[in-house]
C-alpha cells in the first residue's frame, strides 16, 4: 500500500513539472525573498558575523557566471568568488523582482585582492529594505568595490526604521574602464552620508591603506568610464556623493577619487525639492565639500577633468574662462551656464557677449571695461544677461563680500566707451538675510541700458541698487521696467539716475569726466519693497550740491517718464525725489499707478495715464497704458483691418481731454488733466456698391446731466451699429433712469451689459442719451462694540478702550475682559508701541537676559531695542513682568515720536524733583502735548504706575495728534 502511494506521489510531481509554463502565466506571483547568503569572507569594514544570522545551504544554480548564462543569487555568486579561481575573470550577475532584507545581499569582499574578479552586476525590479549589504559599521544596500560594469533600473531601496550610513556604496578598488548606470530608482528613509556614492581608488594621490591589495606589488588605480544617475526620487535630504575627501597625504583632498566623467539627469526630491550632488573629491574634510544643487529637470555633467560648467554653441567647458574667451570669439558671442559658477568677470570695451543663466548663479561681479580715448564712443561693449542670478554671497556663507556686483566706470574721461546692457528676468543680490551688503549696479558709461523682469535683492547697503551716476555718455537711454526691488535695497534709495560731469553744477571734485546727457527714462510697472529706511527716495534723480549751496543744478534735467509703479508700503505711495533742485531736495509723493512725468526743460510733476483700446476690426498704436503730463499730449495711428473702416476715435471723459484728427491720419488726445481711455472703433465695410441708408451715420448726442458722466462709443453710427454706452456716477450718487429716444420721441431698447455699460442698436435717426443720477441713501456707520464686560459706557476711558481695541493697538486680558485697573507690563508697552508702527520685523535678538525667544513678548520687545525706544537695566534684564512707571511710559513715548523738541515745562507739579533724569525731557514733552496731566494734589507721580484705562486714553491722545 506505501508503495502504491509512493508511486502516485511520483507520477504527480512528474506530471507538474511537464505542464506548459504559460499555464502558470495567468497568476501574478510575489517577489520571491532572498536566502540568507553570507560567506565567510567578510568585509574590511566587518560585516555580520557567522553565527549572528540563519545560514541556508546554497542552492543548485543553473547559471555559470557568464555573460551569456549569469549567475542569479547572491549565494551563487558568493560561493563562486570564495577562492581566487575566478580572479581577474569577468563574472556576471543578474537579478530581477527579488526583495532583499536584512544581510540578505553581503556580496563577498575581494577589494583586497590584487587582481579581483570584475563583476557585472545587473538588479532590476528589485526592493532593499534597510543593512542589506549586511556591514556593522558602513551600513548599506550594498557594497560594490569590484564592478566592472552596474546597472539598476526600477529598484526601490527603503533605509528602513534606523536609516543607514550609506545607499549605494561604489568603493571600486583594482577595475579599470568601469560602467555605471542607475535608473528610475526610488530611495526612501534617511542616510547619515548619502544614497548614492560613486568612488575609484588607488589614483596616485589616494595615499588610504583600506583598499590596498595585500602583497607586494603594484597597485593600479581603479577607473570609471562612465557613470549615468536618471529619473531617480530621493528622500528629503539624501545625497549623491562623487568621490571621496582627506584621502590624500596628511588627509588632504584626493582629486583622483572623483576623476570620471558622470551625468546626473532630471532627479528629484521626494517633496519637490533639489537633490544634492557632493563634490568630496574636492575637498579634505566633510565640512569643505562643495555641494551643487539640481532642481528637478536639471542636468549635471562631469568630464574626467571636471565639472562641465558651460557651453557655447556644441562644446562644453570645464573651466569658465575658457568657455568666456570662446565665447566673446563666437559668432553669436553667447555663453550658457551648466552649473552656478563662483568667478569675477572683466569684459574689455567693444565685446559682444550674452549670458544665457538658465537658472543658475554666478557668484562674483561683473565688471565692464570702460575705455576712454578719441575712438572710445565707437567702441560700445553689448552685454545681455538673461534668466541669470548674480550673487555677492562668494563665499556661500549668508554675507555678501562684494561691493558692486555689475559695474562699469570711467569718471574722468572726455570720450568714453558707451555700454548698450540688457537685462531679463534676472536676479540681484549682495548679501542675504537682511546682512548689509554692497550695491547691485554702479554704471557711468550705460549708453542703452533696458531691464526687464528681473529682482534685485538685499543690493544697496547704505548707496542705492541701481546707480546711474552716468559721465561723458551721451544720449543715454534707460528702461526699468517690471522690476522688484527687495529687502534692503539701499537706504539712499533702489535707484538714482544722474547727468554728472566737469561743470554739472555740483562743485564735486570726483567727478572730472565731460558732462553726461540722458535721452529718456522709463522706470513703469515696478514694484518697490525696500525694507531699508529710505534716506533719499524709491527714484532719486540728480545729485545735489556738494558745497552745501542752496542752488541747485541741472543733474537731473533730463525727459523722465515713471508709470503704473507699486508699492507694499502702508501709505501706497512712491517717493521720487529732486535731489538736483537744491539742497532741501524737493520730493514728489504719488500714488501706486500714478504718472510722473518730464521733459528735460521743467522739472517732473505729477501726469496722467491715457489707456487706449481698439475694438474689433483694428487696433491703435501705442496701446495700453501710456503716461503724459498735466496738460500734455499723445499721438496715436489707429488702423483698420482688411473689409473694415475708422469709425470714431473718442475720449471716455470729454473733461479729461479732448481727440484731434491730424492731416496725416494720427489722432492726438491733448491738453490731458485727468487719467482717461481713448478707444478706437470700426465698422465693416458694406459688401454692395452704392449708397443706402446703411452707409448713412446718425449723430448719438448726450444731454447735459449732474452728479455722475455719460460716454457713448461710436458718437456718429449707422442704422443697426452697436452703440455702447458707459455710466460712472460720482461718488456718493448711483444710476437712477436711463434711457435712449429716438427722433420721433420712441424709447430705444437697451441692454445691460454690466459694469456701467448698456448697449442698443442704431436706428436711421440720430438719438438722444439721457441719464439721471441720485445720491445713494446710506444708513449712518454703527461703532463697533466692544467684547468686554468690565467697560461700561459711562466710564471716563470707555471711548479710549474703544479706540485703541479697534486700532488693534490693545487687547483684551481675555475674550470677554480688558482689567483696566490692571497695570501695564513693560513687556505690554512694548507690545502696545510695536503694534501702533505696524508690527515690523524685528532684526534678531536684543541680548535681554530674561527675554526668552519664543517669547509672546520677544518680537516686540527686540524691536523696541533695536529703534532706541526701549532699554534694559544695569543687569542686562529687561524686567519684562515689571509695571511700566508714569515716567518709563512717557520715555518710550517720546524716543518713538523721535525725541522731539519739549514744549512744556514741570514747574507747576509739586513732585516736580521726584522725576529721573534720563525722564526729564520725555516728562515735559508729555505734560506740553497733552499726553500726562497731574494727579491729586498737584502731583504727577513719575514713578507710579499706570493702568491700562491710562495707558489706553494716553494712546488715543498720542495716535490722534499724530506725534
Amino acid at each position: 500500500m506505501e508503495k502504491r502511494i509512493l508511486s502516485v506521489c511520483l507520477t504527480a510531481c512528474m506530471l507538474l513539472t511537464l505542464m506548459p509554463s504559460a499555464f502558470a502565466a495567468d497568476v501574478e506571483q510575489p517577489l520571491p525573498i532572498a536566502g540568507m547568503e553570507q560567506t565567510e569572507e567578510t568585509s574590511a569594514d566587518a560585516r555580520t558575523e557567522p553565527g549572528d544570522e540563519p545560514q541556508e545551504p546554497v542552492p543548485t544554480e543553473e547559471g555559470k557566471g557568464t555573460q551569456e548564462e549569469p549567475f542569479t543569487t547572491v549565494a551563487a555568486y558568493n560561493e563562486a568568488v570564495k577562492g581566487d579561481a575566478l580572479d581577474g575573470k569577468d563574472v556576471y550577475l543578474t537579478i530581477s523582482r527579488t526583495e532583499f532584507k536584512e544581510g540578505q545581499f553581503a556580496l563577498t569582499n575581494v577589494q583586497t585582492r590584487p587582481n579581483p574578479p570584475r563583476l557585472h552586476l545587473t538588479l532590476t525590479d528589485c526592493t532593499f529594505t534597510g543593512n542589506t549589504a549586511g556591514d556593522k559599521t558602513n551600513s548599506s544596500f550594498m557594497y560594490l568595490p569590484n564592478c566592472q560594469s552596474l546597472v539598476i533600473k526600477g529598484c526601490t531601496f527603503n533605509a528602513g526604521e534606523d536609516g543607514l550610513k550609506y545607499g549605494i556604496n561604489w568603493n571600486l578598488c583594482g577595475i579599470q574602464g568601469s560602467t555605471v548606470e542607475i535608473r528610475g530608482c526610488t530611495f526612501t528613509g534617511s542616510y547619515e552620508k548619502n544614497a548614492i556614492k560613486l568612488n575609484q581608488r588607488n589614483g596616485e594621490d589616494d595615499v588610504a591603506t583600506d583598499v590596498k591589495p595585500s602583497g607586494d606589488g603594484e597597485v593600479k588605480p581603479a577607473t570609471i568610464a562612465s557613470a549615468v544617475v536618471a529619473d531617480c526620487t530621493f528622500s528629503e535630504g539624501a545625497k549623491i556623493q562623487l568621490g571621496s575627501q582627506g584621502k590624500g597625504e596628511n588627509n588632504a583632498a584626493a582629486p583622483s577619487t572623483g576623476a570620471f566623467p558622470v551625468t546626473i539627469s532630471n532627479v528629484k526630491a521626494e517633496n519637490g525639492s533639489e537633490v544634492a550632488v557632493e563634490l568630496a573629491y574636492q575637498a579634505a574634510k566633510d565640512a569643505d565639500i562643495p555641494t551643487i544643487t539640481l532642481a528637478p529637470g536639471d542636468t549635471f555633467e562631469k568630464t574626467q577633468e571636471g565639472v562641465l560648467v558651460a557651453q557655447v554653441g556644441e562644446e562644453k567647458f570645464t573651466s569658465f574662462d575658457n568657455a568666456l574667451t570662446a565665447a566673446l570669439a563666437a559668432e553669436d558671442h553667447t555663453l550658457t551656464l551648466l552649473q552656478d559658477v563662483t568667478k569675477d568677470i572683466s569684459i574689455t570695451a567693444g565685446s559682444t557677449l550674452t549670458i544665457e543663466g538658465s537658472g543658475k548663479t554666478l557668484y562674483g561681479a561683473i565688471n565692464c571695461v570702460a575705455a576712454s580715448g578719441d575712438d572710445a564712443n565707437q567702441t560700445n561693449t553689448n552685454l545681455t544677461l538673461n534668466n541669470l542670478t548674480v550673487d555677492g554671497d562668494t563665499n556661500r556663507d549668508g554675507t555678501a563680500d562684494k561691493s558692486i556686483l555689475i559695474t562699469s566706470q570711467n569718471q574722468s574721461a572726455t570720450v568714453v566707451s558707451g555700454l548698450n546692457l540688457t537685462m531679463t528676468n534676472c536676479t540681484v543680490q549682495n548679501s542675504k538675510a537682511g546682512v548689509s551688503g554692497g550695491q547691485g549696479m554702479y554704471l557711468t558709461n550705460a549708453k542703452n541700458l533696458t531691464i526687464d523682469g528681473c529682482t534685485f535683492t538685499n543690493c544697496g547697503g547704505i548707496n542705492y541698487a541701481i546707480d546711474l551716476n552716468l559721465v561723458a555718455v551721451q544720449d543715454a537711454m534707460i528702461s526699468i521696467t517690471n522690476t522688484r526691488f527687495e529687502g534692503n535695497c539701499g537706504a539712499s534709495g533702489p535707484i538714482k539716475v544722474a547727468e554728472r560731469g566737469t561743470g554739472d553744477g555740483t562743485e564735486a571734485d570726483d567727478i572730472t569726466g565731460a558732462r553726461a546727457s540722458v535721452k529718456s527714462l522709463t522706470i513703469s510697472g515696478c514694484t518697490f519693497n525696500n525694507s531699508n529706511p529710505i534716506l533719499g527716495g524709491d527714484i532719486v534723480l540728480g545729485v545735489t550740491t556738494k558745497t552745501g549751496e542752496k542752488d541747485g543744478n541741472d543733474t537731473g534735467s533730463f525727459p523722465v517718464t515713471i508709470a503704473d509703479n507699486k508699492t507694499t508700503k502702508e501709505d501706497k505711495q512712491l517717493k521720487i525725489k529732486l535731489a538736483y533742485t537744491d539742497d532741501s531736495a524737493r520730493d514728489i509723493t504719488t500714488d501706486i499707478g500714478s504718472a510722473v512725468v518730464g521733459d528735460g526743460t521743467t522739472d517732473p510733476a505729477q501726469g496722467f495715464t491715457i489707456t487706449a483700446t481698439a475694438g474689433e476690426g483694428g487696433a491703435i498704436t501705442p496701446s495700453g497704458r501710456v503716461a503724459v503730463a498735466n496738460g500734455g499730449s499723445q499721438t496715436f495711428t489707429v488702423t483698420a483691418d482688411s473689409g473694415y473702416s475708422i469709425s470714431d476715435v473718442t475720449v471716455d471723459d470729454s473733461t479729461a481731454a479732448a481727440v484731434v484728427q491730424n492731416d496725416n491720419g494720427t489722432y492726438t488726445v491733448q491738453n490731458v488733466t485727468k487719467d482717461c481711455i481713448v478707444h478706437a472703433t470700426f465698422s465693416k465695410n458694406s459688401s454692395s456698391g452704392g449708397s443706402s441708408s446703411s452707409s448713412t451715420r446718425y449723430t448719438v448726442s448726450v444731454e447735459d446731466t449732474d452728479n455722475g458722466s455719460v460716454k457713448v462709443s461710436p458718437t456718429r453710427a449707422s442704422r443697426g451699429t452697436t452703440v455702447t454706452i458707459t455710466v460712472k456716477p460720482d461718488e456718493g450718487y448711483e444710476l437712477d433712469k436711463l434711457t435712449v429716444t429716438g427722433k420721433d420721441g420712441d424709447s430705444i431698447k437697451l441692454t445691460d451689459k454690466g459694469d456701467g455699460k448698456y448697449t442698443f442698436k442704431m436706428p436711421a435717426s440720430k438719438v438722444e442719451v439721457e441719464a439721471v443720477f441720485t445720491a445713494i441713501e446710506t444708513e449712518p456707520e454703527q461703532p463697533k462694540s466692544l467684547p468686554f464686560t468690565d467697560v461700561s459706557s459711562g466710564e471716563w476711558y470707555y471711548d479710549a478702550v474703544a479706540y485703541v481695541y479697534e486700532k488693534g493697538l490693545m487687547d483684551g486680558t481675555s475674550a470677554v475682559t480688558f482689567a483696566p485697573g490692571a497695570v501695564l507690563t513693560r513687556a505690554m508697552t512694548a507690545q502696545v508701541l510695536w503694534n501702533l508702527a505696524g508690527s515690523p520685523a524685528a532684526p534678531g535678538g536684543a541680548g535681554f537676559t530674561d527675554v526668552a525667544a519664543d517669547a509672546w513678548y520677544a518680537g516686540a520687545v527686540n524691536w523696541a531695542a533695536a529703534q532706541g525706544i526701549v532699554a534694559g537695566y544695569d543687569t542686562g534684564a529687561f524686567g519684562p513682568e515689571d509695571a511700566v512707571t508714569r515716567e518709563q511710559l512717557a520715555a518710550m513715548l517720546y524716543r518713538y515720536a523721535g525725541a522731539p523738541e519739549p514744549t512744556g515745562g514741570l514747574d507747576g507739579f509739586a513732585d516736580k524733583d521726584a522725576a529721573s533724569g534720563y525722564a526729564a525731557d520725555a516728562l515735559c514733552w508729555a505734560v506740553g502735548e497733552g499726553l500726562l496731566t497731574g494727579k491729586d494734589g498737584g502731583r504727577l507721580d513719575p514713578a507710579g504706575t499706570a493702568t491700562r484705562a491710562e495707558v489706553a486714553v494716553i494712546l488715543m491722545r498720542f495716535a490722534e495728534k499724530k506725534l
